[in-house]
């Protein structure tokens, strides 16, 4: 097989969408004659780092894109919304010389299928202008746009754009050939805004990394690790006041990983329990790692929403670290806790305060590790599996 992938965030290496990609362009190389990349150019030391991809079959090739600035004042994410939600709806730059780039490779090279990731909704943009449609996956990573997501995540939803990003989205569900979606939930909120044959929809999870072994715990301490951000939609204040509610005689510790959102700071100031929380901050990829192989326990938190649309990439970097078990603070009908429940990888509890305290005290007691049996959360994850699944889907457009 021949394949040309299209995700303009690809050399974005800090974004969890980017990590998947990266992960899922590695899967199909061990199934694929040739693989082709179109994404956008970035600093050139992150281009340089994907040196080993272009060792084997693959072929990266880059546009230059307008990117959209970092910063965490509240000019710079007004300033961020705006840029992506335009993006969405128009021909960038990016999008008109990759969809010129991306017909002229498939004229060349009659690629077995050509597969669009997003978000960004760019990359499905792209999609749009293939003059060879037959061929075409569109992947979903979430729901878009903004305005069809439970929550506290279409707060800020802006009501003329989304009109216009819903009709790019309608227009990829009917043209693509084939749609994937992370988890059945994302793919019934797409079904509930959305009129397009579920036929040929198929589910292709987020793949985990290579397992990695648990280290030798403190014994001073029931450690439980946080990996990445904490953002406002994730912030709820039960609990961090169910930590404070713990009872002295208790050793847990939370331990935060990435970027923490402000009123997660001054709530633990004002609770007085500095004490229970460790705060790291920006970590590497390696150091994070370090510090989830010693923890007793990984943490997951998902926003407390009406619905649960996600599928979260943390559990599946979570899956690979073996013997560990995931809490997961989530809705009772989420993918997480039907998957952390279906596997007897952890705990799940909603965000009564009471049950989280409970949840935490019983997992300090049973000290619980995830056992290694035949049919496990990591084996959901794992690249063979979704090599499998992605075979199959391609088999289909061939066919």
């Amino acid at each position: 097989m021949k394949v040309l992938i299209i995700s303009k965030h690809l050399l974005n290496l800090t974004d969890a969408q980017s990590q998947q990609t990266l992960a899922f362009i590695e899967a199909m190389q061990e199934i694929c004659e040739r693989i082709d990349i179109i994404t956008a150019t970035t600093i050139p030391a992150e281009l340089s780092s994907l040196s080993y991809l272009t060792q084997k079959n693959t072929t990266i090739y880059t546009n230059n894109a307008e990117w959209i600035t970092n910063g965490n004042s509240l000019f710079d994410k007004i300033k961020r919304k705006i840029h992506r939600n335009i993006l969405a709806i128009m021909e960038s730059k990016w999008v008109i010389s990759s969809q010129i780039l991306a017909n002229n490779l498939d004229l060349e090279y009659n690629y077995s299928a050509i597969i669009s990731i997003g978000l960004p909704i760019e990359s499905h943009i792209v999609g749009l202008k293939l003059k060879n449609k037959s061929k075409w996956i569109a992947h979903f990573s979430d729901p878009w746009p903004e305005s069809i997501m439970p929550k506290p995540y279409s707060d800020y939803s802006i009501p003329i754009i989304n009109k216009l990003q819903k009709n790019v989205v309608k227009k990829v569900l009917n043209c693509a050939k084939i749609i994937t979606f992370t988890c059945t939930q994302s793919r019934d909120l797409f079904l509930n805004h959305y009129s397009f044959d579920a036929k040929k929809s198929y589910i292709l999870p987020h793949i985990a990394p290579n397992p990695v072994c648990s280290v030798r715990k403190s014994e001073d301490s029931f450690l439980i690790t946080y990996a990445g951000s904490l953002s406002r939609e994730r912030f709820f204040s039960d609990f961090f006041i169910a930590i404070a509610n713990l009872p002295k005689s208790s050793n847990i510790v939370i331990q935060f990983i990435g970027y923490i959102h402000e009123n997660a700071i001054n709530l633990i100031k004002n609770l007085n329990i500095e004490n229970r929380f460790i705060i790291r901050g920006q970590l590497n990829k390696e150091e994070t790692l370090r510090y989830m192989q010693q923890s007793n326990a990984l943490l997951l938190i998902e926003a407390k929403m009406e619905i649960y649309p996600f599928l979260p990439s943390k559990l599946a970097d979570y899956s690979a670290i073996k013997n560990i078990p995931i809490y997961a603070v989530t809705g009772e009908n989420s993918a997480t806790s039907k998957l952390i429940l279906k596997y007897n990888a952890g705990f799940v509890s909603t965000y009564n305060k009471d049950e989280i305290k409970n949840t935490l005290l019983t997992m300090e007691k049973i000290k619980f590790e995830r056992n290694n049996k035949a049919e496990s959360l990591y084996d959901f994850f794992s690249q063979h599996n979704v090599k499998y699944i992605i075979q199959y889907i391609i088999s289909n457009i061939i066919v």
